[in-house]
């Protein structure tokens, strides 16, 4: 009994000298709600101005009109998913009557709507079924051209797959005679990129995202980035340099039961089990900035529009909507930039005690699936120094500074025709953003053997970090600046 006493003590200490009102980032991003008719249920997708939205309710497929609020049924019984330019419509056929289970409808659009009668139903004989594969999560590229690539998971050989199709004169025809099957089999939730050239998915031995790239006739695939967390159904942006998804964190051991349908099957998530919130992921950067913040409920499947508006599924006890959000403001942090700033001896060990400090303070969460750390990710400098300053843990305070350091933001560079100081400025804020003293020749005299030497080192513990290295003029005139001294 004195052990969990001792750590419910610790716990009441902790939270008693950290100021809870930081626990929140003061940035409202919700621009409206819609509440459709049915309950959504798993992923949904809209078109790129996010007027249209295209989802699953009653075992039905439906198009939502948001701007009239009208409603149409689309063929099929599940994942209704169009193609960005308009002109494709795809669904799974799940339970349907005289149709196989996962086979693959294909179903040509204009104006974002399939072709219907005079009753406003669906005109059936515009559908080409395609019964040689049992897909699941179906997803689909525009290559340009009237040709689209689609990715899917078969069920039947549990893989991931591709397959190119043309759309001619409201004929679809195939590139290949089969799918091209992917050899990635502890993958699971592939989603394509807009363009048809890349897709995510969930490694689900390492609980990573991966990204990979498509070669150019469609047939294989090969690993281009991974990321340190997991996320569920990933969405690409517009011009592939984002990815939005979301991130699912155990609230309560003794309410979360893993084969409860309320945990398995949206929409009736558990609340008090589990808890989701959405972020985008900046490829060029490397930064994590959060869409969401929920402590309770749940946010899942959002979408990127062409304006990097994001679209997600928010539920809040029984009301389910469709939020639409504008891009997150905040001063995004790169987990690659703070690995390389990190002066302690465990990077991943230390944002792990960061993250569960902060979870005890700003939440009463019990798991520890990854959404704290990402969420860690864009706590406030204050925030953070309390904790660390409570915690009276150096790896944690090392941690917060090169979080601090990681913000990325461009420097403010000088007007100088000295190149050499307009390099040190550019170069040497990746992580000192101005706090080296290279411009007082007193200072920096004591420092001169130790930069010399990280600047020309190619061990990675004490090198330059990547995006500061000097070119190897650079490094002789910084040399020469050092010599003079």
């Amino acid at each position: 009994m004195k052990f969990p006493l001792l750590i419910f003590l610790v716990s009441i200490s902790l939270n008693a000298k950290v100021d809870k009102s930081l626990c929140n980032l003061d940035d409202n991003r919700v621009l409206k709600r819609i509440t459709p008719r049915y309950k959504p249920n798993y992923f949904f997708k809209t078109s790129p101005d996010g007027r249209y939205i295209f989802y699953i309710g009653n075992n039905q497929n439906w198009r939502l009109d948001t701007q009239t609020g009208e409603e149409l049924l689309i063929p099929g019984s599940a994942d209704p998913v169009p193609s960005v330019d308009g002109k494709v419509m795809t669904s799974i056929n799940w339970r349907v009557p005289r149709k196989q289970d996962w086979s693959l409808n294909l179903i040509p659009m204009e104006n974002w709507d399939i072709k219907r009668d005079f009753s406003g139903n669906s005109d059936y004989r515009s559908v080409t079924t395609d019964t040689n594969t049992r897909r699941t999560y179906q997803s689909v590229g525009t290559l340009g051209n009237d040709r689209y690539r689609i990715l899917s998971y078969d069920e039947g050989i549990s893989s991931v797959v591709l397959r190119d199709y043309s759309l001619i004169e409201n004929t679809f025809g195939t590139h290949s005679a089969s799918d091209n099957v992917q050899n990635l089999p502890q993958l699971r939730l592939p989603m394509i990129s807009k363009d048809g050239r890349e897709f995510s998915g969930l490694d689900i031995e390492s609980n990573q995202t991966v990204i990979y790239k498509i070669d150019e006739g469609g047939s294989s695939s090969k690993e281009v980035e991974r990321l340190e967390f997991p996320s569920g159904k990933a969405d690409f942006s517009e011009d592939n340099s984002k990815i939005v998804f979301h991130v699912t964190e155990t609230v309560s051991q003794k309410d979360f039961n893993p084969n409860a349908r309320e945990v398995l099957m949206p929409p009736t998530f558990n609340n008090k089990a589990e808890v989701r919130n959405v972020f985008v992921y900046d490829r060029k950067t490397k930064s994590v900035s959060p869409v969401t913040q929920n402590k309770r409920g749940n946010s899942y499947y959002p979408v990127f529009l062409e304006d990097n508006r994001i679209v997600y599924l928010d539920q809040r006890g029984d009301d389910l909507s469709f939020v639409y959000s504008s891009f997150p403001k905040v001063v995004p942090k790169s987990v690659d930039k703070a690995r390389e700033c990190f002066e302690g001896s465990n990077f991943d060990d230390s944002i792990r005690k960061l993250a569960e400090n902060w979870q005890n303070v700003c939440t009463d969460w019990e798991g520890s699936s990854g959404a704290n750390k990402v969420m860690v990710l864009n706590i406030s400098d204050e925030l953070c120094q309390q904790i660390a300053e409570q915690s009276k843990d150096q790896d944690i305070a090392l941690m917060c500074e090169a979080l601090k350091k990681s913000e990325i933001k461009r420097p403010k560079i000088a007007k100088t025709e000295n190149k050499f100081k307009k390099m040190v400025k550019v170069k040497c804020m990746i992580c000192h953003q101005g706090n080296i003293p290279f411009f007082d020749k007193e200072k920096i005299k004591t420092h001169k053997s130790e930069i010399l030497k990280r600047i020309n080192s190619t061990d990675s513990s004490i090198r330059m970090p990547l995006g500061g290295e000097l070119s190897k003029s650079e490094k002789i005139e910084f040399a020469n600046y050092l010599n003079s001294l």
